[in-house]
């Protein structure tokens, strides 16, 4: 299984009526000022090379921030991309996807064949549980925040408790991390503290995110539970942790416990970090 994040696609042809006095036209002057140059399509399409070269994945995580303004227009051009990735896709937007407020009919629910059309979902593949949250909402300028609803975090809670008795290797997918001091305050998740604590009471066996577009391995906050991002898919940058990267994980169930082996790559295919550890079946219910 593959995990990428934070591709921030080519812009299609959009009616720029939709930046005027928003959020957007602030991104856009960065966008037009720094992001395009280093956020480059060139270096995705090398990114989806790698990927492809691997033929034994069953998915491709998607942890985000796949358009840069969250417009109509985006989310219908980036329907095709996620069409021709190399695997099929199972996607939680971020915060470039939700920049300012937006119908679902013309945003989230064009994306629900990949995703789910509430949060959390699950989708199960063979013996692993993706579950996908929702962590990004429309944020004042100069902040991208993140924020989990009670509604997300009770329904979390049970499903990580079914699913672990059900002895399924439980994978949470989320688009900021939740852990502190990995983003300054005003990108973080503002509610780290209690999807920490659900984590820590019921267990998990991974979280990956996007954001920070950074290729980190920590831990979640408060727990030992392995805590993994990626650089942005798109990136341009001499700094190996920065440059476009992408995990591939390998779930193998043994007798008692779930082992995970985490082998990460960069744009050109070579290989970055190798990691692996592992976790008992139906830990910390």
């Amino acid at each position: 299984m593959a995990h990428i994040s934070d591709p921030h696609l080519p812009l299609p042809s959009i009616p720029w009526t939709s930046f005027f006095l928003n959020k957007r036209l602030l991104s856009a002057l960065l966008w037009r000022i720094k992001r395009q140059h280093c956020l480059r399509p060139d270096i995705n399409k090398r990114l989806l090379k790698s990927i492809q070269s691997v033929k034994t994945l069953s998915n491709i995580l998607v942890s985000g921030d796949i358009t840069n303004f969250g417009t109509y227009e985006e989310y219908l051009s980036s329907r095709s991309w996620l069409q021709r990735l190399p695997a099929p896709p199972i996607v939680v937007p971020g915060n470039h996807d939700i920049m300012v407020p937006i119908t679902p009919e013309k945003s989230l629910a064009l994306w629900k064949e990949w995703s789910g059309e509430s949060y959390p979902f699950v989708r199960l593949i063979g013996h692993v549980a993706i579950i996908g949250l929702n962590s990004a909402l429309p944020t004042p300028p100069f902040t991208a925040y993140g924020y989990l609803s009670k509604s997300q975090l009770l329904e979390l809670e049970s499903l990580l408790e079914t699913l672990g008795k059900q002895g399924y290797c439980r994978v949470v997918m989320i688009h900021h991390p939740p852990k502190k001091g990995l983003l300054k305050k005003q990108k973080s998740l503002l509610n780290t503290n209690k999807l920490s604590r659900i984590l820590q009471r019921r267990g998990a066996e991974l979280v990956v995110h996007g954001h920070s577009h950074n290729a980190t391995v920590t831990t979640v906050e408060n727990t030992d539970i392995p805590l993994v991002g990626i650089g942005a898919a798109s990136m341009y940058s001499h700094c190996d942790h920065r440059q476009a990267s992408w995990n591939h994980f390998i779930f193998t169930p043994q007798t008692n416990e779930h082992h995970i082996q985490l082998m990460r790559y960069n744009y050109e295919g070579e290989i970055m970090t190798q990691k692996q550890w592992s976790a008992p079946i139906g830990g910390l219910l």
